[in-house]
């Protein structure tokens, strides 16, 4: 079988070794495997944004794509590695949660752990996982080879609950999952939550400011009007038309977001 698709998501920066490294592991076992760069620059150790990213590209992918995410802060402890398909692709990460937002519309067919000592590298450095564990498995899936092979098969794994915002009859609270590069605040609270309700009919609570409405594009307000809209991967997000609503509302992942109908 012609080796397919791997993506790549991490914390490994753009600088340094890292990265090159895990890639360099990718085309020794899967020479002819594309890989694609998701990003390399999700805050360290932050693994709630990196399953944000990681669920926002699985529809844009071929099914049979290996998808290797990367955020770590348990590397070298005895957190599990697991390989995960979902939805056509497989997913090969720590067990610390990074599969949430994945999971979350796409229930998986099959979580094994990744335990086999034949599917790795000769040495294995006890805080570099992704290049000498993660990565083998990533290429043995996407060179076609059985899943069995990679370890035993799990009932249960970790998911994190930021992905979900406490509701109520008319309400909910939910936090700012990701920050995005134009400083958009990216929230928990999906177009799932919002119902049939009339857009206009939502009034939104962020960092002491409030927002009436929801609108559907940036146009539809003038330039620096702070904004609440549905993005395009079906999160509430908070913006400044043409600015910045991180550096405005001083507000990043973590930022309570309260959503009420008001009628």
């Amino acid at each position: 079988m012609r080796p397919g698709i791997i993506t790549l998501t991490t914390d490994f920066g753009l600088h340094g070794p890292y990265v090159a490294a895990v890639k360099g592991v990718l085309l020794e076992r899967a020479p002819d495997v594309t890989i694609v760069d998701v990003s390399h620059t999700i805050a360290p150790q932050n693994v709630l944004e990196g399953g944000f990213v990681l669920a926002n590209i699985v529809d844009a992918f071929p099914a049979g794509t290996v998808h290797l995410a990367v955020v770590d802060p348990g590397v070298g402890t005895d957190r599990r590695l697991i390989a995960v398909a979902s939805a056509g692709h497989w997913f090969v990460l720590p067990d610390n949660g990074l599969i949430t937002g994945v999971i979350r519309c796409r229930p998986p067919d099959e979580v094994r752990a990744i335990t086999s000592p034949t599917i790795r590298r000769a040495l294995v450095s006890s805080t570099f996982h992704g290049r000498d564990l993660l990565a083998p498995a990533a290429a043995h899936l996407a060179m076609g080879q059985s899943p069995e092979e990679l370890g035993p098969k799990l009932e249960r794994f970790i998911t994190l609950r930021n992905f979900e915002p406490t509701r109520e009859d008319r309400s909910a609270v939910g936090e700012v999952i990701f920050k995005d590069t134009f400083g958009n605040l990216i929230t928990n609270i999906h177009t799932d939550h919002l119902g049939l309700t009339p857009a206009e009919c939502w009034e939104i609570e962020i960092a002491g400011e409030r927002i009436v409405g929801i609108v559907g594009t940036y146009g539809e307000r003038s330039p620096g009007q702070l904004i609440a809209l549905t993005g395009s991967s079906g999160w509430l997000e908070v913006a400044v038309v043409n600015g910045d609503a991180a550096r405005l509302l001083s507000a990043g992942a973590g930022t309570t977001v309260r959503i009420r109908m008001t009628n």
